[in-house]
């Protein structure tokens, strides 16, 4: 009677085989994977501040903004209403909180609403490749954002998302 002592060489060159196709279908579906959900978590960024700023503008019953740039890769909620020449803003009838450049305090992180995708590790490759004319977008008391509607493109490896603020409605999608 033959004992087994281990595996054979067709055995170990199957096994490479099996990995290596499972290699070569699962990487990169995984990178694809990563570079969407990088592309939709940059994308959810700007939207969760464009629906903030419209949630000001009813809230405080003035307009209120998301300003982006390009060339700078960030954007920022700013706040119409004059700026306090006080530092820090002293404006407790005044809220929410902004500072001498009108840009609102996030209340989620209680640093000022400006974000830059070139310094925040999380984001590193997303690009704002797109803004509306005048680079920023306000919302007014009513909701609506414009005569017209606003378009914002972000961009992450070969994969793009648009942003439609809808002038009439303030409505924001993603498509």
């Amino acid at each position: 009677m033959r004992k087994n002592g281990g595996f054979t060489l067709l055995d170990l060159i199957l096994v490479i085989l099996i990995i290596g196709v499972l290699g070569v279908v699962i990487v990169p579906q995984y990178f694809s994977l990563t570079d969407q959900a990088k592309l939709d978590e940059g994308a959810a960024e700007l939207v969760s501040a464009l629906q903030y700023a419209g949630n000001l503008a009813v809230q405080h019953q003035r307009p209120f903004g998301v300003r982006a740039s390009v060339t700078d890769n960030s954007f920022s909620v700013f706040d119409t209403a004059p700026k306090p020449n006080t530092v820090p803003p002293a404006q407790p009838n005044n809220l929410p909180p902004v500072d001498a450049d009108g840009i609102v305090l996030n209340p989620l992180d209680k640093t000022w609403y400006s974000k830059s995708f070139n310094t925040l590790q999380s984001f590193q490759g997303v690009k704002i490749a797109a803004v509306p004319a005048g680079g920023e977008v306000r919302f007014y008391p009513d909701g609506h954002s414009g005569a017209t509607d606003s378009l914002f493109t972000v961009s992450y490896a070969a994969r793009q998302k648009t942003i439609a603020v809808n002038g009439t409605t303030g409505q924001i999608t993603v498509q």
